[in-house]
Protein backbone atom coordinates (compact mmCIF):
# COMPACT_ATOMS: atom_id res chain seq x y z
CA UNK A 1 0.00 0.00 0.00
CA UNK A 2 0.61 3.58 -0.86
CA UNK A 3 0.46 6.79 0.09
CA UNK A 4 0.69 7.79 -3.36
CA UNK A 5 -1.80 5.44 -4.39
CA UNK A 6 -4.26 6.29 -1.84
CA UNK A 7 -4.03 10.17 -3.08
CA UNK A 8 -4.20 9.05 -7.06
CA UNK A 9 -7.46 6.95 -5.89
CA UNK A 10 -9.01 9.50 -4.18
CA UNK A 11 -8.90 12.46 -6.90
CA UNK A 12 -9.59 10.23 -9.41
CA UNK A 13 -13.07 11.53 -9.39
CA UNK A 14 -11.68 15.27 -10.22
CA UNK A 15 -10.11 13.37 -14.03
CA UNK A 16 -13.09 11.27 -14.48
CA UNK A 17 -15.72 14.47 -13.76
CA UNK A 18 -16.05 15.38 -17.58
CA UNK A 19 -17.22 11.98 -18.56
CA UNK A 20 -19.33 11.20 -15.42
CA UNK A 21 -20.75 13.22 -12.95
CA UNK A 22 -23.66 13.41 -10.16
CA UNK A 23 -26.31 15.67 -8.35
CA UNK A 24 -27.33 17.44 -5.73
CA UNK A 25 -30.59 19.63 -5.77
CA UNK A 26 -29.28 22.94 -7.60
CA UNK A 27 -30.37 26.39 -8.67
CA UNK A 28 -28.68 26.93 -11.30
CA UNK A 29 -26.80 30.60 -12.54
CA UNK A 30 -24.30 32.68 -11.55
CA UNK A 31 -26.86 34.85 -9.79
CA UNK A 32 -28.20 32.71 -7.35
CA UNK A 33 -24.84 30.92 -6.94
CA UNK A 34 -23.86 34.47 -5.59
CA UNK A 35 -26.70 34.99 -3.85
CA UNK A 36 -26.75 32.29 -1.05
CA UNK A 37 -28.24 29.53 -3.61
CA UNK A 38 -31.50 31.31 -3.84
CA UNK A 39 -33.32 31.83 -7.18
CA UNK A 40 -36.41 29.96 -7.46
CA UNK A 41 -38.41 33.08 -7.35
CA UNK A 42 -36.29 35.58 -8.79
CA UNK A 43 -34.56 33.10 -11.68
CA UNK A 44 -33.99 34.75 -15.42
CA UNK A 45 -36.02 33.29 -17.60
CA UNK A 46 -33.52 31.71 -19.83
CA UNK A 47 -33.11 29.49 -16.75
CA UNK A 48 -37.01 29.25 -15.43
CA UNK A 49 -37.50 26.19 -17.37
CA UNK A 50 -34.44 24.03 -15.05
CA UNK A 51 -35.05 26.45 -11.38
CA UNK A 52 -38.79 27.10 -11.78
CA UNK A 53 -40.53 26.65 -14.67
CA UNK A 54 -44.01 29.04 -13.24
CA UNK A 55 -41.57 32.43 -13.44
CA UNK A 56 -42.09 31.92 -17.32
CA UNK A 57 -45.78 33.23 -16.52
CA UNK A 58 -44.68 36.55 -16.15
CA UNK A 59 -41.93 36.32 -18.50
CA UNK A 60 -42.21 39.68 -20.34
CA UNK A 61 -39.41 38.89 -22.87
CA UNK A 62 -39.60 37.65 -26.60
CA UNK A 63 -36.20 35.71 -26.30
CA UNK A 64 -33.47 34.89 -23.75
CA UNK A 65 -30.66 32.97 -23.36
CA UNK A 66 -28.56 32.09 -21.09
CA UNK A 67 -24.78 30.08 -21.38
CA UNK A 68 -23.46 29.05 -18.22
CA UNK A 69 -21.10 26.58 -15.99
CA UNK A 70 -19.39 26.20 -12.82
CA UNK A 71 -17.68 23.81 -10.32
CA UNK A 72 -18.32 23.03 -6.86
CA UNK A 73 -15.83 21.40 -4.73
CA UNK A 74 -16.80 19.88 -1.37
CA UNK A 75 -14.05 18.15 1.39
CA UNK A 76 -16.28 15.86 3.51
CA UNK A 77 -13.44 14.78 5.49
CA UNK A 78 -10.58 13.15 3.55
CA UNK A 79 -8.11 15.97 2.66
CA UNK A 80 -6.21 16.35 5.85
CA UNK A 81 -5.67 12.44 5.84
CA UNK A 82 -4.20 12.35 2.59
CA UNK A 83 -2.34 15.69 3.03
CA UNK A 84 -0.84 13.71 5.91
CA UNK A 85 -0.44 10.49 4.68
CA UNK A 86 1.37 12.25 1.16
CA UNK A 87 3.81 13.64 3.86
CA UNK A 88 4.74 10.04 5.13
CA UNK A 89 7.53 7.57 3.88
CA UNK A 90 4.60 4.82 3.99
CA UNK A 91 5.06 3.01 0.91
CA UNK A 92 8.60 1.98 1.91
CA UNK A 93 8.27 1.30 5.01
CA UNK A 94 5.55 -1.17 4.11
CA UNK A 95 7.57 -3.29 1.77
CA UNK A 96 9.52 -3.86 4.55
CA UNK A 97 7.08 -5.45 6.66
CA UNK A 98 4.40 -6.57 3.38
CA UNK A 99 5.78 -10.49 2.79
CA UNK A 100 9.66 -9.36 3.55
CA UNK A 101 9.66 -10.00 7.16
CA UNK A 102 10.71 -13.20 9.54
CA UNK A 103 11.63 -13.74 12.94
CA UNK A 104 14.69 -12.53 12.45
CA UNK A 105 13.00 -8.71 11.27
CA UNK A 106 13.69 -5.65 13.86
CA UNK A 107 11.72 -2.50 12.43
CA UNK A 108 13.54 0.33 12.91
CA UNK A 109 11.77 3.20 15.47
CA UNK A 110 11.11 5.58 12.66
CA UNK A 111 9.89 3.19 10.74
CA UNK A 112 7.09 1.84 13.79
CA UNK A 113 6.06 5.54 14.12
CA UNK A 114 5.32 6.11 10.38
CA UNK A 115 3.27 2.49 10.50
CA UNK A 116 1.77 3.50 13.58
CA UNK A 117 0.30 7.11 12.26
CA UNK A 118 -0.46 5.54 8.85
CA UNK A 119 -2.67 3.11 10.63
CA UNK A 120 -4.26 5.73 12.78
CA UNK A 121 -4.87 7.85 9.58
CA UNK A 122 -6.43 5.48 7.82
CA UNK A 123 -8.56 4.49 10.45
CA UNK A 124 -10.05 8.30 10.75
CA UNK A 125 -10.63 8.00 6.74
CA UNK A 126 -13.55 6.04 6.99
CA UNK A 127 -16.92 7.34 5.24
CA UNK A 128 -14.85 10.49 4.71
CA UNK A 129 -13.94 11.69 1.04
CA UNK A 130 -14.96 14.61 -1.37
CA UNK A 131 -17.27 15.51 -4.16
CA UNK A 132 -16.97 17.63 -7.03
CA UNK A 133 -19.83 18.96 -8.41
CA UNK A 134 -19.81 20.35 -12.50
CA UNK A 135 -22.52 22.23 -14.36
CA UNK A 136 -23.39 23.26 -17.62
CA UNK A 137 -26.39 25.56 -19.11
CA UNK A 138 -27.51 26.57 -22.13
CA UNK A 139 -31.18 27.97 -21.52
CA UNK A 140 -33.56 29.29 -23.64
CA UNK A 141 -36.94 30.79 -23.43
CA UNK A 142 -39.77 32.11 -25.71
CA UNK A 143 -42.42 33.69 -24.00
CA UNK A 144 -44.12 31.28 -21.22
CA UNK A 145 -42.13 28.62 -23.07
CA UNK A 146 -38.73 27.69 -22.10
CA UNK A 147 -36.29 24.90 -23.16
CA UNK A 148 -32.62 24.11 -23.29
CA UNK A 149 -30.04 21.86 -22.28
CA UNK A 150 -28.80 21.31 -18.84
CA UNK A 151 -26.14 19.12 -17.44
CA UNK A 152 -25.60 18.77 -13.39
CA UNK A 153 -23.37 16.27 -11.91
CA UNK A 154 -22.14 14.51 -8.62
CA UNK A 155 -19.48 12.90 -8.37
CA UNK A 156 -16.94 11.55 -5.19
CA UNK A 157 -14.73 9.64 -3.60
CA UNK A 158 -15.53 7.88 -0.61
CA UNK A 159 -13.45 5.66 1.69
CA UNK A 160 -14.83 2.57 3.38
CA UNK A 161 -12.32 1.34 6.16
CA UNK A 162 -12.71 -2.30 7.82
CA UNK A 163 -12.52 -1.20 11.40
CA UNK A 164 -12.20 -4.83 12.75
CA UNK A 165 -8.93 -5.20 10.63
CA UNK A 166 -6.72 -2.77 11.78
CA UNK A 167 -3.84 -4.44 13.76
CA UNK A 168 -0.48 -4.61 11.86
CA UNK A 169 0.00 -8.59 11.93
CA UNK A 170 1.90 -9.77 8.49
CA UNK A 171 2.74 -12.81 7.05
CA UNK A 172 6.00 -13.36 6.44
CA UNK A 173 8.43 -15.04 3.83
CA UNK A 174 8.89 -18.12 5.88
CA UNK A 175 5.00 -18.60 5.68
CA UNK A 176 4.77 -17.47 9.45
CA UNK A 177 2.68 -14.91 10.72
CA UNK A 178 3.97 -11.94 12.98
CA UNK A 179 2.51 -8.73 14.75
CA UNK A 180 4.33 -5.76 14.92
CA UNK A 181 4.85 -4.20 18.29
CA UNK A 182 5.31 -0.53 19.34
CA UNK A 183 8.79 -1.11 20.83
CA UNK A 184 9.62 -2.39 16.90
CA UNK A 185 9.79 -6.20 17.67
CA UNK A 186 8.05 -8.82 15.95
CA UNK A 187 6.07 -11.50 18.01
CA UNK A 188 4.66 -14.90 16.52
CA UNK A 189 0.88 -14.18 15.31
CA UNK A 190 -0.99 -17.13 13.58
CA UNK A 191 -3.29 -17.58 9.99
CA UNK A 192 -6.88 -16.66 11.79
CA UNK A 193 -5.48 -13.57 13.65
CA UNK A 194 -4.43 -12.12 9.88
CA UNK A 195 -7.31 -13.50 8.38
CA UNK A 196 -10.00 -11.85 11.21
CA UNK A 197 -7.93 -8.66 12.31
CA UNK A 198 -5.27 -7.28 9.29
CA UNK A 199 -4.74 -4.12 8.16
CA UNK A 200 -2.97 -5.77 5.42
CA UNK A 201 -5.65 -8.25 4.84
CA UNK A 202 -8.59 -5.96 4.33
CA UNK A 203 -6.43 -4.26 1.48
CA UNK A 204 -7.65 -7.78 -0.31
CA UNK A 205 -4.97 -10.00 -2.59
CA UNK A 206 -4.90 -9.63 -6.48
CA UNK A 207 -2.96 -12.80 -6.94
CA UNK A 208 -5.30 -14.98 -5.03
CA UNK A 209 -8.78 -12.58 -6.01
CA UNK A 210 -9.22 -11.94 -2.35
CA UNK A 211 -11.89 -8.80 -2.14
CA UNK A 212 -10.72 -6.30 -0.13
CA UNK A 213 -12.67 -4.77 3.21
CA UNK A 214 -10.60 -1.58 3.15
CA UNK A 215 -10.99 0.28 -0.40
CA UNK A 216 -12.43 3.80 -1.92
CA UNK A 217 -15.09 3.56 -3.54
CA UNK A 218 -15.46 5.99 -6.88
CA UNK A 219 -19.43 6.72 -7.64
CA UNK A 220 -20.42 9.19 -10.17
CA UNK A 221 -23.93 9.81 -11.79
CA UNK A 222 -24.07 12.40 -14.57
CA UNK A 223 -27.51 14.14 -16.02
CA UNK A 224 -28.22 16.03 -19.16
CA UNK A 225 -31.80 17.31 -19.23
CA UNK A 226 -34.03 18.56 -22.11
CA UNK A 227 -36.98 20.20 -20.29
CA UNK A 228 -40.13 21.34 -22.73
CA UNK A 229 -41.51 23.48 -20.22
CA UNK A 230 -44.28 26.19 -19.54
CA UNK A 231 -46.03 28.56 -16.91
CA UNK A 232 -49.59 29.91 -17.25
CA UNK A 233 -50.99 32.76 -14.54
CA UNK A 234 -54.30 32.43 -13.02
CA UNK A 235 -55.94 35.26 -11.11
CA UNK A 236 -57.24 34.37 -7.52
CA UNK A 237 -58.59 37.29 -6.63
CA UNK A 238 -55.98 37.70 -3.96
CA UNK A 239 -53.24 38.11 -6.35
CA UNK A 240 -51.97 36.06 -9.55
CA UNK A 241 -50.62 32.26 -8.93
CA UNK A 242 -48.53 31.19 -11.80
CA UNK A 243 -48.04 27.62 -12.44
CA UNK A 244 -45.41 26.07 -13.99
CA UNK A 245 -44.32 22.29 -14.88
CA UNK A 246 -41.51 20.82 -17.28
CA UNK A 247 -41.23 17.51 -18.87
CA UNK A 248 -37.66 16.56 -18.71
CA UNK A 249 -35.95 14.08 -21.33
CA UNK A 250 -32.53 12.80 -19.21
CA UNK A 251 -29.72 11.15 -20.36
CA UNK A 252 -27.89 10.29 -17.34
CA UNK A 253 -24.03 8.21 -16.72
CA UNK A 254 -23.66 6.42 -13.56
CA UNK A 255 -20.28 5.14 -12.75
CA UNK A 256 -18.81 3.02 -9.72
CA UNK A 257 -15.72 1.28 -8.96
CA UNK A 258 -14.31 -0.10 -5.85
CA UNK A 259 -10.56 0.78 -5.78
CA UNK A 260 -7.99 -0.73 -3.39
CA UNK A 261 -5.98 1.48 -1.34
CA UNK A 262 -2.63 -0.49 -2.77
CA UNK A 263 -3.96 -0.92 -6.56
CA UNK A 264 -1.82 -1.28 -9.10
CA UNK A 265 -4.09 -1.10 -11.35
CA UNK A 266 -6.94 1.30 -10.23
CA UNK A 267 -7.68 2.46 -13.81
CA UNK A 268 -7.85 -0.61 -15.86
CA UNK A 269 -11.18 -0.92 -17.54
CA UNK A 270 -12.85 1.94 -16.38
CA UNK A 271 -15.28 1.84 -19.45
CA UNK A 272 -16.57 -1.31 -18.04
CA UNK A 273 -18.11 0.51 -15.05
CA UNK A 274 -19.91 3.06 -16.88
CA UNK A 275 -23.29 2.70 -18.21
CA UNK A 276 -25.86 4.78 -19.58
CA UNK A 277 -29.91 5.20 -18.99
CA UNK A 278 -32.48 7.34 -20.92
CA UNK A 279 -35.31 8.13 -19.19
CA UNK A 280 -37.99 11.26 -17.91
CA UNK A 281 -38.47 13.52 -15.38
CA UNK A 282 -41.34 15.87 -13.99
CA UNK A 283 -40.64 18.91 -12.68
CA UNK A 284 -43.87 21.41 -10.79
CA UNK A 285 -43.66 24.90 -10.25
CA UNK A 286 -45.45 27.82 -7.87
CA UNK A 287 -45.29 31.51 -7.78
CA UNK A 288 -47.44 33.12 -6.12
CA UNK A 289 -47.59 37.65 -6.45
CA UNK A 290 -49.64 38.77 -3.75
CA UNK A 291 -52.79 41.71 -4.67
CA UNK A 292 -51.23 44.08 -1.91
CA UNK A 293 -47.55 43.91 -3.14
CA UNK A 294 -46.43 43.44 -6.75
CA UNK A 295 -42.74 43.44 -5.67
CA UNK A 296 -42.85 40.18 -3.43
CA UNK A 297 -42.96 36.51 -4.77
CA UNK A 298 -43.42 33.64 -3.00
CA UNK A 299 -42.16 30.23 -4.66
CA UNK A 300 -42.71 26.29 -4.47
CA UNK A 301 -40.97 23.45 -6.69
CA UNK A 302 -40.80 20.14 -6.87
CA UNK A 303 -38.02 18.41 -8.81
CA UNK A 304 -38.12 14.78 -9.92
CA UNK A 305 -41.36 13.94 -9.07
CA UNK A 306 -41.47 10.47 -10.77
CA UNK A 307 -37.93 9.47 -9.29
CA UNK A 308 -36.20 8.78 -12.75
CA UNK A 309 -33.68 6.18 -12.23
CA UNK A 310 -30.36 5.37 -13.74
CA UNK A 311 -28.44 1.75 -13.82
CA UNK A 312 -25.41 0.87 -12.58
CA UNK A 313 -23.29 -1.49 -14.50
CA UNK A 314 -23.29 -4.90 -14.46
CA UNK A 315 -19.00 -4.33 -13.32
CA UNK A 316 -20.10 -2.47 -10.98
CA UNK A 317 -22.39 -4.46 -8.96
CA UNK A 318 -25.96 -3.85 -10.89
CA UNK A 319 -28.74 -2.12 -9.07
CA UNK A 320 -29.41 2.00 -9.70
CA UNK A 321 -29.07 5.44 -8.55
CA UNK A 322 -32.48 7.04 -8.26
CA UNK A 323 -33.28 10.58 -8.14
CA UNK A 324 -36.27 11.22 -4.80
CA UNK A 325 -38.38 13.86 -5.69
CA UNK A 326 -36.90 17.28 -3.78
CA UNK A 327 -38.86 20.36 -2.80
CA UNK A 328 -37.57 23.63 -2.45
CA UNK A 329 -39.66 26.97 -1.16
CA UNK A 330 -38.18 30.35 -2.19
CA UNK A 331 -39.19 34.26 -1.69
CA UNK A 332 -37.77 37.70 -3.41
CA UNK A 333 -38.72 40.80 -2.87
CA UNK A 334 -38.00 44.05 -5.22
CA UNK A 335 -37.26 47.79 -3.42
CA UNK A 336 -37.90 49.77 -6.99
CA UNK A 337 -35.28 48.74 -9.25
CA UNK A 338 -32.14 48.91 -7.04
CA UNK A 339 -32.13 46.21 -4.92
CA UNK A 340 -33.56 42.72 -4.52
CA UNK A 341 -33.25 40.38 -1.77
CA UNK A 342 -34.08 36.56 -2.04
CA UNK A 343 -34.33 33.61 0.26
CA UNK A 344 -34.41 29.77 -0.53
CA UNK A 345 -34.82 26.68 1.59
CA UNK A 346 -34.60 23.03 0.92
CA UNK A 347 -37.47 21.20 2.23
CA UNK A 348 -36.27 17.46 1.95
CA UNK A 349 -32.92 16.55 2.74
CA UNK A 350 -31.32 15.52 -0.35
CA UNK A 351 -28.80 12.69 -0.45
CA UNK A 352 -25.38 13.19 -3.19
CA UNK A 353 -24.47 9.64 -4.69
CA UNK A 354 -21.20 9.38 -1.99
CA UNK A 355 -24.41 9.54 0.55
CA UNK A 356 -23.83 13.12 1.70
CA UNK A 357 -26.68 14.59 2.74
CA UNK A 358 -27.74 18.53 2.01
CA UNK A 359 -31.15 20.61 3.00
CA UNK A 360 -29.72 24.36 2.77
CA UNK A 361 -30.61 27.57 3.45
CA UNK A 362 -29.74 30.31 2.12
CA UNK A 363 -30.29 33.96 0.78
CA UNK A 364 -28.67 37.28 -0.58
CA UNK A 365 -29.00 40.95 -1.83
CA UNK A 366 -28.65 41.65 -5.31
CA UNK A 367 -27.66 45.70 -5.70
CA UNK A 368 -28.35 46.92 -9.55
CA UNK A 369 -25.99 50.45 -10.23
CA UNK A 370 -26.99 50.32 -13.41
CA UNK A 371 -23.63 49.64 -14.96
CA UNK A 372 -22.22 47.18 -12.21
CA UNK A 373 -24.66 44.53 -10.14
CA UNK A 374 -23.41 43.34 -6.80
CA UNK A 375 -24.68 40.23 -5.11
CA UNK A 376 -23.75 38.99 -1.34
CA UNK A 377 -25.32 36.02 0.36
CA UNK A 378 -24.72 33.27 2.85
CA UNK A 379 -26.13 29.76 2.81
CA UNK A 380 -25.59 26.73 5.33
CA UNK A 381 -26.07 22.75 5.44
CA UNK A 382 -28.58 22.27 7.81
CA UNK A 383 -28.27 17.78 7.39
CA UNK A 384 -26.18 17.34 10.74
CA UNK A 385 -23.08 15.49 8.44
CA UNK A 386 -22.21 18.90 7.36
CA UNK A 387 -18.51 19.67 7.36
CA UNK A 388 -18.50 23.21 5.71
CA UNK A 389 -20.02 25.35 8.51
CA UNK A 390 -21.80 29.01 6.81
CA UNK A 391 -20.84 29.50 3.41
CA UNK A 392 -20.19 32.73 1.96
CA UNK A 393 -21.62 33.95 -1.54
CA UNK A 394 -20.61 36.65 -3.66
CA UNK A 395 -20.44 37.90 -7.55
CA UNK A 396 -20.57 40.77 -9.92
CA UNK A 397 -22.34 40.96 -13.04
CA UNK A 398 -22.44 43.77 -16.30
CA UNK A 399 -23.22 44.73 -19.65
CA UNK A 400 -26.56 45.47 -21.04
CA UNK A 401 -29.39 43.12 -21.19
CA UNK A 402 -28.39 41.97 -24.79
CA UNK A 403 -25.23 41.19 -23.56
CA UNK A 404 -24.54 40.78 -20.00
CA UNK A 405 -21.84 38.85 -18.20
CA UNK A 406 -21.83 37.25 -14.78
CA UNK A 407 -19.11 35.74 -12.43
CA UNK A 408 -19.91 34.36 -8.81
CA UNK A 409 -18.20 31.97 -6.41
CA UNK A 410 -18.15 30.75 -2.93
CA UNK A 411 -16.72 29.46 0.06
CA UNK A 412 -17.04 27.87 3.43
CA UNK A 413 -16.19 29.00 6.50
CA UNK A 414 -14.75 26.13 8.17
CA UNK A 415 -11.13 25.15 6.75
CA UNK A 416 -9.32 22.22 6.52
CA UNK A 417 -5.38 22.30 5.96
CA UNK A 418 -2.78 20.40 4.03
CA UNK A 419 0.80 20.77 4.99
CA UNK A 420 0.21 23.95 7.09
CA UNK A 421 -1.99 25.52 4.06
CA UNK A 422 -5.30 26.18 4.90
CA UNK A 423 -8.38 25.70 2.38
CA UNK A 424 -12.08 26.20 2.56
CA UNK A 425 -14.03 23.08 2.72
CA UNK A 426 -16.29 23.80 0.27
CA UNK A 427 -16.45 26.14 -2.34
CA UNK A 428 -18.02 26.79 -5.93
CA UNK A 429 -16.91 29.14 -9.17
CA UNK A 430 -19.87 29.98 -11.74
CA UNK A 431 -20.22 32.25 -14.85
CA UNK A 432 -22.63 33.24 -17.43
CA UNK A 433 -23.23 34.96 -20.49
CA UNK A 434 -26.63 35.88 -20.87
CA UNK A 435 -28.44 37.50 -23.79
CA UNK A 436 -32.15 38.77 -23.53
CA UNK A 437 -34.52 41.05 -26.03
Amino acid sequence: MTSTKIVLSLIASACIATTVSAMEFQVLGARAASMGGAGIATSPSSLAAYNNPALLANNHEKFSIHLGGGVGLKDTGAGKAVGDLSDLDFSNVMNIADGNINDNTVVGSTDIDTILKARDIIGGMDQKGFQVSPTVDLGLSFGSFGTGLFGTSDIGALATIDQSRTQLIFQGNDNNYYQLGSDGLLSMSDGTSYANHSLAYSLGDLATNRAATTYVNIVGLAVAEVPLAYGYSLDTGYGSLAVGGALKLMAGKTFNKRIALDSDNAFNNLKDNVKDTTTYGVDLGLAYKPSFSDSLTVALVGKNLNSPAFALSQAAGGGEYKLKPAARIGTAYKFGNWVELAFDADLTENKSVTGYNTQYVGGGANIDLSFLELNVGLMQNMAPNDTAGLIYTAGVATGPKWLHFELAAQMASQKGAIDGTAYPMQAMVNFALSSAW
